[in-house]
């Protein structure tokens, strides 16, 4: 079994990458951070294990043995984010249900008549979910198997909507060599999108024409990673992690996340990570690109903040509360 699906993890890893083209993917929503403690490890999240990582790696949820709620929240660049997860165990594996997306509202819409001139509209809003549920258990003592099934919607105001579905698949290898974890996920695997509805098209050469056309549709941004997360120093009082991870996204170049925690009593986190990019016209120098994040657990109440900075774009803040019971 083990054997299958590394290897069907291993097919779809090429497959994707085959169909991989910088800039050719659209439901962006769907690559935004919902992990504030993997996002603020510089987006090292596929080995990570609590209620977020539904979003991520649903494998990972093998490791939870309570049932968990996790709610995000952040609002930046004039998007408001929110997402929300419910994880529980059962003796067959774990199970979970997860929505989020993004709101944004106060576009502006315009129309072009058919003697050229551009008309205000009035506003429009935007709303990006998805909604779906996920599965996970351990096929060995060391090796787990999970998966989402999703729905995703994307409306444009009144004048456009899409719909598609996508699944996730990803697997976790406690390699049994200390505390090092393997791990492996592709997400967004499924339909492109197709918004709904026709537009009229003017074209002014030798006379005017008009077509009525219908929108084009687009790929999802499936998004093939793997990475490692170990300690790698440990005392009475806490300890150090360390996690690794390469992304190999459909719609731009791979790119290279390392993250740190470091753990006081369980009770106090305090993370940091880097991302590296092969385009240097996204990376940023200096202190610019480095995430932050802290966390509290107090009983079965946890309350995590990420910082991360994007370059010449303004930093994101999140904020995320968990419980357990």
């Amino acid at each position: 079994m083990k054997r299958l699906v590394i290897t069907l993890m291993f097919f779809l890893g090429i497959l994707h990458a085959q169909s991989s083209k910088a800039g050719q993917a659209g439901a962006k929503f769907l690559s935004l951070p919902y992990s504030v403690k993997a996002e603020a490890m510089g987006g090292s999240n596929v080995a990570v294990s609590d209620a977020s990582s539904i979003f991520v790696n649903p494998a990972s949820i093998s490791n939870i043995n309570m049932k968990t709620f996790y709610f995000i929240s952040g609002y930046y660049w004039g998007i408001l984010q929110f997402g929300t997860s419910y994880v529980v165990p059962t003796r067959r594996g774990n199970i979970g249900f997860f929505v989020g997306g993004v709101y944004v509202g106060g576009f502006e819409g315009y129309e072009v008549d058919i003697n050229g001139n551009i008309n205000s509209i009035g506003t429009f809003s935007y709303l990006g979910t998805q909604l779906g549920f996920g599965y996970s258990r351990y096929l060995t003592d060391k090796f787990a198997l999970g998966g989402n099934v999703k729905l995703i919607y994307e409306g444009f105001g009144g004048y456009s909507n899409a719909y598609s579905a996508a699944i996730d698949i990803g697997t976790y290898y406690n390699t049994g060599y200390r505390d090092l974890v393997i791990a492996a996920v592709i997400r967004n695997f499924g339909f492109d999108l197709k918004p709904s509805g026709q537009f009229t098209r003017y074209i002014y050469e030798a006379s005017l024409r008009d077509t009525v056309q219908s929108y084009s549709s687009y790929k999802l941004p499936t998004i093939f990673s793997f990475g490692m997360l170990t300690s790698i120093l440990r005392s009475v009082y806490g300890k150090l992690i360390l996690a690794l991870q390469i992304d190999h996204p459909i719609d731009n170049l791979e790119n290279y996340n390392i993250g740190f925690e470091y753990s006081l009593l369980d009770i106090i986190f305090v993370r940091t990570g880097y991302k590296i990019y092969q385009n240097v016209d996204e990376s940023v120098a200096g202190a610019n690109g480095i995430n932050f994040g802290i966390g509290v657990r107090y009983g079965r109440f946890g309350l995590d903040y990420g910082f991360y900075n994007k370059g010449i774009l303004p930093p994101i803040n999140q904020i995320s509360l968990s419980y357990s019971f």
